[in-house]
């Protein structure tokens, strides 16, 4: 047999690899997942929590979490650990399952990126800019993103098809040259800008926070500005909370996307490369990989929440103490 059509040991080893850590981590991930994103969607809706702007944007992340779980997460575990492949069914479940997964990877980066701007609003030091900060403007933004994003990756539903690859191998993809190389230039720049913006509203969420904390400092000091001391002491505890929430989701989410962004660089380079069938498939297996890490955000968000968040903790004990 040629050496262009041998499968390699190291490559063996990486589609091993991948098939049990989706077998046994996928599954494990999915059911923590699906208890992570229930459990967040009933910390944020309590009395204490839901009338703030903030909680709004972390329930439709959330929201967007567990159907991202349900529609994404828990069939590429049966098709990659399990081998029971379902999105090859049927056209419409092709083109429906890679719509979702278009849509559902903006919607919720984007309810991150809501949330950063959010917390911008109420810890900046000027009244008029923390009053820009209501439910209504939360509400409206999610509503106008999500219609956004459900009407841009809408060409889903019309350029993907099921194509016979093998005797018994049927895929979900396109058969337009010119539509792949649309959809790879986008998902690199879908990768590189959402966790750089991510991580740059974070970092100005940490200065603000810290301006606030020597404004309060240098307003104890002195008692001759009672009402600006007021309007800086109005971002209070809770506030501070909510902020440390949304900078580790958006730590783990930056952190954990990170393979992915640098192999979807590669595959873009090396895209008119000659490569051999052992060369693809170990590519394959290392994108399922870089795709498995992609999928953490989305189920560990009730457990990182835990542990920065004294508010958060509170309100998790109140509901296991029926309060």
């Amino acid at each position: 047999m040629s050496s262009q059509f041998q499968i390699s040991d190291s490559t063996i080893l990486l589609q091993l690899v991948q098939k049990y850590l989706f077998q046994y981590g996928g599954l494990i991930m999915v059911i923590l997942g699906f208890i992570s994103c229930v459990f967040c969607w009933i910390v944020f809706n309590k009395k204490t929590l839901r009338k703030n702007p903030f909680s709004i944007y972390m329930t439709a992340f959330h929201i967007s979490n567990f159907t991202n779980i349900l529609t994404l997460i828990l069939p590429a575990t049966l098709s990659i650990g399990y081998g029971m492949i379902f999105v090859t069914s049927t056209l419409g479940l092709c083109r429906f399952a890679l719509y979702m997964g278009f849509v559902l990877d903006l919607v919720s980066p984007s309810c991150l990126v809501l949330a950063s701007i959010d917390r911008l609003l109420i810890t900046s030091p000027n009244a008029l800019t923390r009053q820009r900060s209501t439910c209504r403007f939360a509400s409206i933004s999610l509503i106008c993103i999500s219609l956004l994003w459900c009407l841009f990756h809408s060409h889903a539903l019309i350029w993907m098809y099921l194509i016979q690859v093998g005797p018994n191998l049927v895929i979900c993809y396109t058969q337009s040259p010119a539509y792949i190389t649309i959809i790879s230039y986008y998902t690199l720049i879908k990768s590189t800008v959402i966790p750089s913006l991510l991580a740059s509203l974070g970092i100005l969420a940490i200065r603000n926070v810290r301006k606030i904390g020597k404004n309060i400092v240098a307003a104890g000091a002195s008692t001759m500005h009672i009402g600006n001391r007021r309007a800086i002491q109005s971002v209070h505890s809770q506030d501070r909370q909510l902020v440390r929430i949304l900078l580790i989701d958006i730590g783990i989410y930056v952190i954990c996307t990170y393979p992915q962004t640098a192999f979807t660089l590669y595959l873009q380079i090396t895209q008119y490369s000659m490569k051999t069938i052992d060369h693809r498939q170990a590519d394959a297996s290392i994108q399922n990989l870089c795709s498995f890490c992609g999928f953490i955000p989305y189920c560990i968000g009730f457990y990182s929440n835990l542990s920065v968040s004294k508010t958060f903790r509170k309100e998790v004990k109140k509901i296991f103490s029926c309060k």
